[in-house]
Formats: structure tokens, sequence, C-alpha cells
């Protein structure tokens, strides 16, 4: 009587699923050299991906300017702040060599200046953000980034709303304190006080 032949199960090798490619600031400095992006171009790493930043809008760079105005004017008008802290201005800082943001302002210890890297996040004292049509991308995409780089304290200036948000004490992605200054409020740096009506004012 015949034997069934039995039949052996081939065993399929695992289909791999497409990841994304994660790029480096040195592969960023590399594509400026290329002439891929302009010198002018600037352009942001989030968790390795390139994000180019738009043009700022009028009301985005009056409000910078009088943000930075009354940042000096509180820094380097005080002899016990103005060789401690330096304010860096639409410059790069970075948690590694895949996250590289451009705040609007942030402020360091002068220190910064004696190192031959970029900046660190968790070395700022203050980092700003200016928000009107980037409200979403500051909030969503940028915030989670300075939290897990572990940024002291954050401010959004929310242009659509006319109100600056804070946020302190960083845990993970996320930030545990947020307290919101509406723009007749003021809101304190070093131990001083900034009236917001003199920032958010049209």
């Amino acid at each position: 009587m015949p034997t069934a032949a039995l039949s052996k199960k081939t065993s399929k090798p695992k289909q791999k699923s497409p990841k994304p490619y994660r790029f480096t600031i040195n592969h960023l400095k590399k594509m400026y050299e290329a002439g891929i992006f302009s010198p002018e171009e600037k352009v942001e790493l989030i968790n390795g991906e390139p994000f180019i930043m738009t043009p700022i809008g009028f009301r985005h760079a009056k409000v910078l300017e009088r943000l930075e105005r009354k940042l000096y004017e509180l820094i380097y008008s005080d002899p016990e702040l103005k060789d401690k802290f330096v304010i860096w201005t639409q410059n790069p800082i970075k948690i590694n060599s895949k996250n590289l943001l451009y705040p609007d302002i942030a402020v360091y210890p002068e220190e910064i200046y004696q190192k031959e890297d970029i900046p660190r996040i968790k070395d700022a004292v203050l980092i700003i953000e200016v928000s009107d049509t980037t409200l979403d991308y500051d909030r969503e995409v940028k915030l989670p980034v300075y939290a897990k780089g572990k940024a002291k304290e954050v401010w959004i200036i929310n242009l659509k709303d006319n109100i600056i948000e804070k946020y302190t004490q960083p845990s993970e992605k996320l930030f545990k304190s947020v307290h919101i200054y509406q723009k007749n409020e003021k809101i304190k740096i070093f131990g001083k006080k900034i009236d917001l009506s003199e920032i958010l004012n049209s």
C-alpha cells in the first residue's frame, strides 16, 4: 500500500518594513557644502529628519526685536549679569548629532564661547520661540525635543492668542509645569520682571 508523502512547509524569510533614513548634523553640513541647501536656509533636524524653516513674518520680527532689546537691557545693564550670560539669537543648539534646532532666542552662560561645539539645550538658562504660523510645529514637534534635551525653561510667545506659555521641569518628552501669562502681566527672569504689554502690543 502506497504511503502518502508528507509536504514540508518551507519558511519564508520575514519581510522587513522600510525605515526612514536619519540624517546627522555632519550630513547636514555636507549638504550645505554641496549646495543642496543655500547658506541663507536654516534647516532643523528633529530626530534625524530635516525641516526647512520658513521666513518669519513682520509681526514675528517686531516681537523678536523687542524681546531681544529687553533682554539686552536686562542683562547688559546689570554689572552682576553682563559678563555671565550671552544672548544667542536664531543660532543653532542641539541635544545630539540628530537633533539640531534654531530657537528665536536662547540665553546661555558666557562659558559657551570657550567651547568649539554647538551649545547643548540642557546648558541654556532660557529658550524662547516666537510662534505665529509655526505654533503647532513649535508645540508639537520642537517642545518635546526641548524636554528630551532637559531644557530648564522654555517660553513660547504665542502671537495667535497674545500670551506667553512658560514650560519648566522637563520629564522625558513633556514639561511637568506650564504657566500661561496674559499680555497685561509680567514675567520674571533673573529676578527681574518684563512687562509683556511692551512685547506683545502690535
